[in-house]
């Protein structure tokens, strides 16, 4: 819970200029923790496609490609993702109910004290949002935009299937071009604010990602 009480751009600030920057590798995944507590992330191979998955653990961390350009063909990006439990009670547009089943994070931009990056939020959630609505943060709303891909009408357990410009996406948040370039890519599945379940799995078929230990000691750089 102590998450709460942060502010996501502040912690952004802090780990990414702390570790990934420092830590980039191809085709590999950085574990970022924003709380006490780590996601529970582990993969699986199916189909000769890396699956990740996530579990909430009262938790906030995501895993981030520290160099995303290899994810992106003209500016496309290509994922899948997969719902199998959602938090009931969690609310995108309330701070203390910010919890996030599956989402996907752009950032434009590098950390640091005197750096405010900006990012995109494509996000699976049970909002009653219609599709492709852009919702402010209420940590950060000048710096962090979600843009919503699935409702509480979507189904569970179901796989789906994404391909977006996030030039567009970006210009369709904030009404105009990034002036930064990318900074990183990133999945994040969270459930710190409400404690209630979640599990979600993850393809990032773009991303030529290797096979990788996602446990607790990993988070620990």
């Amino acid at each position: 819970m102590q998450a709460s009480k942060r502010l996501f751009l502040s912690l952004l600030t802090i780990f990414f200029s702390a570790t990934v920057v420092s830590n980039a590798q191809n085709n590999k995944l950085k574990p970022i923790t924003f709380g006490d507590n780590h996601t529970k992330y582990s993969y699986e191979e199916e189909d000769e496609k890396l699956i990740i998955n996530a579990e909430g653990q009262n938790s906030a961390s995501g895993l981030f490609v520290s160099n995303p350009t290899i994810c992106l063909e003209d500016n496309q990006l290509s994922w899948s993702w997969r719902v199998d439990q959602i938090q009931n009670t969690a609310d995108i547009t309330k701070e203390e109910k910010e919890d996030f089943a599956a989402s996907l994070i752009v950032i434009f931009g590098k950390p640091g004290l005197f750096s405010k990056p900006k990012s995109i939020i494509y996000a699976f959630t049970n909002n009653e949002l219609p599709k492709n609505t852009v919702i402010k943060s209420p940590r950060a709303p000048n710096n962090f935009r979600t843009i919503v891909l699935e409702n509480e009408k979507s189904s569970l357990m179901e796989w789906f299937q994404y391909k977006r410009n996030i030039l567009e996406d970006y210009q369709l948040a904030y009404g105009k071009i990034p002036k930064k370039k990318l900074f990183s890519i990133g999945i994040f599945t969270d459930n710190d604010q409400t404690e209630e379940p979640v599990r979600a799995s993850y393809e990032l078929q773009s991303c030529d990602l290797m096979a990788q230990d996602f446990s607790d000691e990993s988070f620990a750089d």
